[in-house]
């Protein structure tokens, strides 16, 4: 399991060339989650 948090200035998710969602201003949060994954990685995290 990987997270990784950044701030950023403006953030946009795009599938296919069609913008999902966007953000000004935040954070930003990627979440890796792999299926041999357990709940104590999740509580660590």
């Amino acid at each position: 399991m990987r997270v990784v948090i950044q701030r950023v200035k403006q953030a946009s998710v795009h599938v296919d060339e069609k913008l999902i969602s966007e953000i000004g201003r935040g954070i930003l949060v990627l979440v890796g989650i792999a299926r041999d994954d357990a709940d104590a990685d999740l509580n660590y995290m």
